[in-house]
């Protein structure tokens, strides 16, 4: 349990003025009897001493201000000299002094105005409150012990056999079954060697997960995973270094998932994950690529390199089954068929996602490898102006991979993420776009506005990004509005969330910023408010359907008047007829950024859609 402060006047009994006290005392400790002291010993219980900077914090419950002026009086008189007192008069009471603060020990009366001591110590329990507890009773032999331990009571006073000695060793005593407790509970759910969750508590939360899946209408990923070439490094370097590894990769794993998610070891070098609340299936792919690159590095033991991999079988709820014991079942037999291929691999027992897995098995290796190689490439696609404005050109990221083709920047944005590759896969984009920029102006192409896509929110909380899109402007003796950094909703509302600082500092270098897919997520107004964007890019879903649906074009209509009126540029994406463009062009919509215009192009040809465009004005 947990505990308060001061006593307010709804807690104290009639005439008591001063409910807690700090104080010093003289009295002698009465000796501990052999188990009470050897319950002590064994949990290296922290005891009060006259050294002390914290003095234990005791709680009396009890109805009448006898029993807590009795307790008070006693423990005054105590050494170790310094505790301090304070006082509930109800259960309820008590319940919010331990919401409010912490509290050592709770000294709990049998008899309470609103219930029975023991009852109140049973709905603290189920609040979720540990506080050690000692039961004052009017006759201890009507206590049944084993009942009394159940329920979480340390130990337990007859009121007439109250004194100085007997309440301390108590306070002792409970203290040190609390603590032995806790550490026998710990040692039935968390494996000794990494710290991590064992098999019956991994059970336990599965059971957790599935359930609140189930109110939520979400997926849980169940993943066994077991290191290759393990024995290898236990036979060569020794049991020790085989258990520092398992140590280590331990802390990896755990490195490479949420808070909410378990990492559990069965056994042996075998692990188990839950990955909670997922809103799609498919989800799992990205945390299942980074528990792979994570096993990846080397590990260094006794000035040597050790490098294992690992065998990752997958099991989704609800698509494989619903029952804890089957999904872990199916996510072992989806490990031993990588086993089976040579392992360092991951398998899905849905057919459809292991499909998926492989077509986008990137790692943090190759990602590097691509930078060093020059593998990434800048495609553009125009937006097609509705409105006299200079005309914009949306960069679009991708990955010319040796055996996957072009690759999309989702596939292996979440990589860079983790693998802190976004800083210098920023720098290339930053200096390739600039470049083509500049490129296009000498070439008489006209003022372009060209639209850089921001990867991830470190980039906004990365002081240097806006320091790097200036100095990259600058070396290519163009101004700071040629460049749009476009970044998408939900970084937006992120940063927003965190203060705003990110978006303020590139604004403030004079910087345009765009926001990407608006519509799209509950980003709302308030980063409009709180942050001078400079241009909203509609998600396609605001498009979807008009001008067919009648509200909907209304809803569109009035949202472009209301950005416009803000003084923003408005760019729509998603559009596909004529009759939309014509509604957006008279709405006051200034361009459209759709593959129906025209499709994202190589650097060549769109430039060579630029100068064929160049004079050129649509009319709807």
């Amino acid at each position: 349990m947990s505990g308060g402060a001061e006593a307010s006047s709804e807690d104290r009994a009639p005439g008591l003025e001063e409910a807690p006290v700090a104080f010093a005392a003289e009295a002698t400790v009465v000796p501990l009897d052999e188990h009470r002291r050897n319950a002590v010993a064994t949990v290296g219980l922290p005891l009060p001493s006259p050294r002390s900077a914290q003095p234990w914090r005791i709680l009396v419950v009890a109805g009448d201000e006898e029993s807590f002026l009795l307790v008070r009086d006693l423990l005054e008189r105590a050494e170790p000299p310094l505790y301090r007192v304070d006082w509930a008069a109800t259960g309820e009471a008590a319940l919010r002094r331990l919401t409010a603060s912490h509290y050592d020990v709770a000294v709990v009366d049998e008899l309470l105005p609103d219930r029975e001591g023991a009852d109140f110590v049973r709905v603290a329990q189920r609040r979720g409150f540990r506080t050690p507890v000692v039961l004052l009773s009017e006759d201890l032999d009507q206590l049944d012990p084993a009942a009394v331990i159940a329920m979480g009571v340390g130990d337990a006073i007859a009121k007439e056999e109250l004194e100085v000695g007997r309440l301390v060793r108590s306070l002792r005593f409970a203290v040190a079954r609390k603590a032995q407790t806790d550490r026998l509970d710990h040692l039935a759910q968390y494996d000794d060697l990494t710290g991590l969750a064992n098999r019956a508590l991994l059970r336990d939360r599965l059971a957790r997960a599935l359930a609140a899946a189930r109110r939520r209408r979400t997926h849980v990923a169940v993943m066994i995973l077991d290191l290759d070439g393990f024995k290898a490094v236990n036979d060569t370097l020794g049991h020790a270094a085989g258990d520092r590894l398992l140590a280590l990769v331990a802390e990896r794993l755990r490195g490479r998932v949420r808070e909410t998610d378990t990492v559990a070891r069965l056994g042996g070098d075998e692990f188990a994950l839950v990955i909670e609340d997922l809103a799609r299936p498919e989800h799992a792919t990205s945390v299942a690529r980074k528990l792979l690159d994570a096993i990846e590095p080397p590990i260094r033991l006794d000035g040597q390199e050790a490098k294992v991999g690992a065998s990752l079988g997958v099991a989704i709820y609800p698509r494989d089954g619903e029952d804890p014991a089957v999904l872990l079942r199916l996510a072992d037999a989806a490990m031993y068929a990588v086993k089976a291929e040579g392992g360092r691999g991951c398998r899905f027992h849905d057919a459809r996602l292991d499909q998926r897995m492989h077509r986008g098995a990137i790692l943090e290796g190759d990602l590097r490898r691509a930078l060093e190689r020059g593998e990434f490439v800048l495609h553009f696609q125009p937006q097609m102006a509705l409105a006299d404005a200079p005309i914009g050109v949306a960069a679009i990221l991708r990955w010319q991979h040796p055996e996957l083709g072009l690759v999309e920047v989702e596939r292996f944005r979440s990589v860079a993420e983790e693998s802190g590759l976004v800083e210098p896969l920023s720098a290339w984009l930053t200096r390739e776009a600039t470049a083509r920029l500049r490129g296009w102006r000498d070439a008489g192409l006209g003022e372009i506005v060209l639209s850089l896509p921001v990867l991830s929110r470190r980039q906004l909380a990365w002081n240097r990004y806006g320091e790097l899109v200036v100095a990259s402007l600058r070396e290519a003796g163009l101004p700071r509005t040629g460049i749009e950094l476009e970044i998408e909703e939900r970084l937006v509302s992120e940063d927003v969330e965190a203060g705003g600082a990110g978006l303020r500092s590139l604004v403030e270098q004079g910087l345009r910023v765009a926001i990407d897919g608006f519509g799209a997520g509950s980003c709302g107004l308030r980063p409009l408010r709180e942050v001078p964007i400079h241009t909203l890019k509609f998600d396609r879903e605001l498009v979807r359907g008009v001008p067919q649906d009648a509200h909907r074009t209304r809803f569109l209509r009035a949202l472009v008047g209301f950005v416009k009126a803000l003084g923003l540029r408005v760019v729509a994406e998603g559009v596909e007829t004529r009759a939309q463009l014509a509604l957006l062009k008279a709405a006051g919509c200034d361009a459209v950024q759709a593959v129906t215009s025209c499709p994202p192009l190589p650097a060549d040809a769109c430039g060579a859609w630029l100068r064929e465009a160049a004079g050129r004005s649509f009319s709807a």
